[in-house]
């Protein structure tokens, strides 16, 4: 149910903008890592570059307290905060997660990326069940089983037309687990004072530049871009600055989303925006799919959806102590 707060025109261009955002990270992602500004390897560097951007952009946020009675955000740093050894844990493997995640999309097509991340859910329930103790019922497994099965379609039939990759698909599972286990480790450890989501995002990439510098350095990506042409490129800081920008505004947009509607909704959401990332890649980059692919999409939608809805009855049919998972 909607929050009073917030009506549904108000929702819906909610939504669009999560969608527009989160798409538009990802082709933005995929163009600065797909080798079009040449053959250099740019992962590591890409994403302490999107963390500089998140730090600074908060940082000038800060410069304008003192003409504004309250603060969009808190730009102060809590030492408390990032040097405690559980969030060091967090950002370490948020870390992980994001740079898989771009390596991911470097060795893979955008239309594939549906498919090579949904196998997270599979992680998230096999750690929830191990590490959480949170009993995983049949109609779960059934829900966990589609995705299996959409997600192997999906890399046979990848197969079959010449585009998979087998480091695409390693980088997507690794990905995916650390995602299963940064998921983890906020449920146990839970969030920081006041459940303020846009402080723990600062005060992680304020922790990933720190953890990412000394890798940026001894890959030598950092010196290949300064002694390239690329230092000189405008296109190429700008598509980059872009990018810091999308990944920060993403994080304010999902929590936005989140508010407006549910955390069960969001899920649905990020479904359908997967969707239409799909379609929209297939036609940009003017793809030709079999039948078989598709179904193995549908598959994986099939799945999260099934799962979404159980969710959603689970929280509606908590207070009577019926627990699907």
């Amino acid at each position: 149910m909607l929050e009073q707060l917030y009506t549904i025109p108000q929702v819906a261009t909610i939504i669009a903008l999560y969608w527009t955002v989160s798409i538009s990270m990802v082709f933005v992602n995929k163009h600065l890592l797909s080798g079009f500004y040449g053959d250099m390897d740019l992962t590591v560097f890409v994403t302490w570059y999107q963390n500089v951007v998140t730090i600074v952009f908060i940082q000038l946020t800060g410069l304008f307290k003192k003409t504004r009675h309250e603060r969009f955000i808190d730009s102060r740093i809590d030492f408390q905060i990032l040097f405690h050894k559980s969030f060091l844990k967090l950002s370490l493997t948020s870390v992980i997660m994001v740079i898989m995640n771009n390596l991911m999309l470097k060795h893979i097509g955008v239309a594939f990326y549906q498919v090579a991340r949904s196998i997270t859910l599979i992680f998230t329930l096999a750690l929830s069940a191990t590490m959480l103790n949170q009993p995983v019922t049949w109609r779960v497994s059934m829900s966990g089983l589609s995705i299996v099965l959409g997600y192997i379609i999906g890399i046979n039939e990848e197969n079959s037309i010449g585009t998979l990759s087998i480091w695409g698909i390693i980088y997507g599972l690794m990905a995916s687990f650390s995602s299963a286990v940064c998921g983890i480790y906020i449920k146990r450890v839970g969030s920081i004072p006041n459940n303020d989501s846009l402080k723990q995002a600062y005060h992680t990439a304020i922790n990933s530049c720190l953890l990412l510098s000394p890798l940026v350095y001894s890959t030598g990506q950092a010196r290949q871009v300064i002694e390239s042409d690329l230092v000189t490129s405008l296109t190429f800081w700008l598509m980059l600055t872009t990018s810091g920008t999308l990944s920060l505004a993403l994080v304010w947009i999902s929590i936005l989303q989140i508010r407006s509607t549910s955390p069960v909704t969001h899920n649905i959401s990020i479904t359908g925006r997967s969707v239409i990332q799909t379609i929209i890649a297939v036609l940009y980059y003017n793809e030709q799919k079999t039948a078989w692919w598709w179904f193995g999409n549908l598959f994986v939608v099939f799945g999260v959806l099934w799962y979404a809805w159980m969710k959603s009855c689970n929280i509606v049919s908590s207070k009577g102590k019926e627990i699907l998972i």
